[in-house]
């Protein structure tokens, strides 16, 4: 029994690759949240040292939260690589549309997005049978662990959809693009959720990826999602990035 727990743990640790040697905790990070009204978890991932700048790691790591609509990534993947959503027709959609995930979920269907769901091993819970809103309405969980894998899978195309799709994927989050970086990312917020907020993607500095995920509840309800974007950003230029010299 010693023996296979002790797997256990190895394996876990392997997979997440969050361990007391890489991770850097940062107070600065927790005074840009208060400021901003912001309680929650933050983290920064390195690529190349796969070193972990985190507030909040017990959160980051152990604590699940509804989705909310940072979820379209999966029916997303799944429309592109059946023709659902293309990159030069109407059917390129925002990914803040949801109404247009909505119908393209039911449109899918329970059975494939069930199936697609556990092949990425996309939170947990046992999802209701509400096709217009299973991502908010906590059958469906997961941590910003999680995500944050989630999101680097995608980067390098590790995902099971086809490459092609995992492109046109990014080119739909990518916000915002010039000389000096780019930054691309999946917003979600939703005031009946305790003004949750979810918002997980990548920053590219010098062709270098740096992964982030930020989920926070808002003391109040006006305006959550910009609230967070820009504390976002602001941890970013923090963290140095955001000027072209990381």
């Amino acid at each position: 029994m010693k023996q296979k727990f002790s797997s256990i743990v190895w394996i876990v640790m392997v997979a997440f690759g969050c361990t007391p040697n890489n991770v850097k905790s940062d107070p600065a990070i927790a005074k840009v949240l208060d400021s901003a009204g912001l309680q929650g978890s933050f983290a920064l991932l390195e690529n190349g040292t796969e070193l972990f700048t985190i507030h909040n790691l017990s959160s980051y790591k152990d604590s699940a939260f509804a989705p909310l609509n940072s979820f379209f990534i999966v029916p997303a993947l799944v429309g592109i690589d059946k023709g659902y959503i293309t990159h030069d027709s109407s059917t390129w959609v925002s990914m803040d549309s949801t109404l247009a995930y909505s119908t393209l979920i039911k449109k899918i269907g329970r059975t494939e997005i069930m199936k697609t769901i556990d092949s990425l091993h996309y939170g947990k819970g046992i999802v209701s049978a509400q096709l217009d809103s299973f991502w908010s309405d906590n059958s469906l969980n997961i941590t910003a662990d999680e995500q944050l894998g989630l999101i680097k899978k995608l980067y390098f195309n590790e995902l099971y959809f086809q490459k092609r799709s995992q492109e046109i994927f990014k080119k739909m989050i990518l916000r915002e693009d010039n000389a000096n970086y780019k930054l691309s990312y999946i917003a979600a917020a939703d005031a009946a959720q305790n003004n949750a907020c979810w918002i997980v993607g990548f920053v590219e500095e010098n062709k270098h990826p740096f992964f982030f995920v930020l989920h926070t509840n808002a003391k109040n309800n006006s305006g959550i999602l910009n609230k967070n974007v820009q504390a976002l950003k602001s941890i970013l230029t923090q963290q140095g990035f955001l000027k072209g010299v990381r």
